[in-house]
C-alpha cells in the first residue's frame, strides 16, 4: 500500500529556472488596484451625498414660527395685558421675517412715527396690520390685567387671518412679477 501512495506522489521537473517564478503581469496588480481604489471612491461619494442630504433641513418659516406661537398663546390664554404684549410680538416677529419690516426693533412710538412703516407688506393687509396693532398697543399700555379668554380668542384669530392673509398675498404678487417677467420675455 505504501508504493501506491510513492507512486501518486507526482514528481516536479528539475529543469525550471527559478526566473520564471518571477515574472508577474504588470496588468493583474494594476487592475486589482484600479478596482479597489473605485469601490473605495464610490462609497466616499455615497457617504458625501447621504451625509449633504441629511443636513439640508429648512429652517421653519415666519409664518409656521409665528402659528406655533399663536397656538402656545392659545393654549395658554393668560390675561389681557400679557396676551397683548406677546400677541404684538408674535406678530412684529412675522412682519420683521417674512416682510423684513424693522417694526420688531421699534417701540410701537417709533413705530407709528415712521413714515415707511409697513410699506412691505402687501397693500391690501397694511391698514388691517395697523388697525391689529394699534388695538394690541392700546390693551397692552391700558394695563388692564383683566382676563377675558374670549378676547384674547379673538385677537388670536384676528392675528392668524392677518398672517395668512399677509403670506397669500405675498404669494400672489410673486406669482404676479413672474408672470410680468415671462410676458415681457417673450415680448423681446
Amino acid at each position: 500500500m505504501n508504493e501506491h501512495i510513492l507512486q501518486a506522489i507526482p514528481e516536479l521537473e528539475q529543469d525550471i529556472p527559478p526566473a520564471e517564478f518571477m515574472v508577474q503581469n504588470f496588468w493583474v496588480p494594476l487592475a486589482w488596484g484600479l478596482g479597489i481604489a473605485l469601490i473605495l471612491v464610490g462609497v466616499a461619494l455615497w457617504l458625501v451625498l447621504r451625509r449633504r442630504r441629511r443636513t439640508v433641513v429648512q429652517p421653519p418659516s415666519p409664518r409656521e414660527l409665528a402659528e406655533r406661537a399663536l397656538d402656545t398663546l392659545g393654549d395658554e390664554l393668560p390675561p389681557l395685558r400679557e396676551s397683548s404684549l406677546r400677541l404684538s410680538m408674535i406678530l412684529r416677529g412675522f412682519l420683521t421675517g417674512q416682510t423684513r419690516d424693522p417694526a420688531l426693533f421699534e417701540t410701537h412710538e417709533e413705530f407709528s412715527r415712521r413714515m415707511d412703516a409697513l410699506s412691505s407688506v402687501p397693500r391690501n393687509c397694511q391698514v388691517a396690520t395697523r388697525d391689529l396693532l394699534e388695538r394690541l398697543a392700546e390693551l397692552k399700555y391700558a394695563g388692564n390685567n383683566a382676563h377675558d379668554p374670549q378676547l384674547v380668542r379673538t385677537l388670536i384669530d384676528q392675528a392668524r387671518s392677518l398672517i395668512g392673509d399677509i403670506t397669500r398675498s405675498q404669494a400672489e404678487e410673486i406669482a404676479a412679477a413672474a408672470e410680468i417677467a415671462k410676458v415681457k420675455k417673450h415680448s423681446v
